[in-house]
């Protein structure tokens, strides 16, 4: 139930015996669970996100269209290789992604939980749900913890699905040869190149993504006559507007993002800064301007639509039926 400026927990009494709606699985099983709906969705966003990459980080070289970048990949490094290049980082990325993600949420969403019901300063009331703002505050938090995980992965990840575009060599970019050289060059801290970043997207668009999937999911449950009856589908349409939020308000992060991680590749030898800002300005600057901070938009929707409502579906079957 939503706490608004009328409202508060400790106006709402409620019997003894209901305890609140937030469900503790054990960890293993929550965690198993996350892994293989991370695991899904990744397996059926990969192509995609691959596109999408190139895309954002080939603002380093010239401008191109969707369709020519899908066309050029296929018959120059075919199906297997070019699209799926580098998925075994971020296949067990989102394992762990997941994992995170949903835990600290869940972990997160019980300290809440814990916290107001101690504020209401008796045990006659109790949270039946959490207020949204909560469920917004605990998304940041995943978001947060998840964003030491998805660095490093994203970092190799990215490296690889950008590699045919800048060597003849077509082989010669593998996962163990990016750390090592990644490690050799800078470092165990080069692993975490573009984390501030990536702390940027997942703290506020986890906190989207959590709190858009959370606020369709309670309207299903108030609405006396919602428009879609099928549970089913009110389940894959709440995690794909989860993902639509998610992507239409932190891409301009993630392309700044994809180009620090991938500057080094397009920029050998070059002495032009890598942060956040200075990729930022070099971007807007280009000729397209504020465009060159959304390019690959278009097949990130349609990425995002399938491979989020599967992680979010996945996940309440595994947790219903398991």
């Amino acid at each position: 139930m939503e706490v608004t400026s009328s409202t508060s927990i400790v106006d709402i009494p409620l019997p003894q015996d209901i305890k609140p709606k937030h469900e503790h699985m054990h960890p293993i099983k929550e965690i198993s669970i996350g892994a293989i709906s991370g695991m899904i969705g990744k397996l059926v966003e990969f192509p995609f996100d691959t596109i999408k990459v190139r895309l954002q980080s080939s603002n380093s070289l010239h401008r191109i269209s969707t369709y020519h970048m899908i066309k050029s990949t296929y018959q120059n490094e075919g199906f297997f290789n070019g699209f799926y290049k580098g998925l075994k980082a971020p296949l067990v990325g989102a394992c762990l992604e997941t994992s995170i993600l949903f835990t600290s949420y869940n972990f997160a969403s019980t300290v809440l939980v814990n916290t107001l019901k101690d504020q209401a300063q008796s045990t006659k009331y109790h949270t039946e749900s959490l207020p949204f703002w909560s469920k917004c505050v605990a998304g940041g938090f995943a978001g947060l913890m998840a964003s030491f995980i998805l660095t490093p992965v994203e970092l190799i990840k990215c490296q690889l699905q950008v590699a045919n575009l800048v060597s003849h060599d077509k082989s010669s970019a593998t996962y163990t040869s990016l750390i090592k050289s990644t490690i050799r060059e800078k470092g165990i801290s080069g692993l975490f190149n573009g984390l501030s970043s990536t702390v940027t997207r997942e703290v506020i668009g986890t906190s989207i993504w959590f709190g858009t999937y959370e606020y369709i999911n309670d309207y299903y449950k108030k609405a006396k006559d919602p428009w879609i009856k099928n549970e089913n589908i009110q389940l894959l349409l709440s995690g794909a507007m989860a993902g639509v939020t998610f992507n239409l308000s932190m891409f301009p992060v993630d392309t700044i993002k994809s180009n620090i991680q991938t500057h080094g590749m397009f920029n050998t030898g070059s002495k032009r800064s890598a942060g956040f800002w200075s990729i930022a300005k070099y971007l807007l600057a280009k000729n397209g301007g504020i465009r060159n901070l959304y390019n690959g938009l278009g097949i990130t929707m349609i990425r995002c639509i399938p491979a989020n409502a599967l992680i979010f579906y996945s996940y309440e079957v595994l947790k219903r039926n398991f």
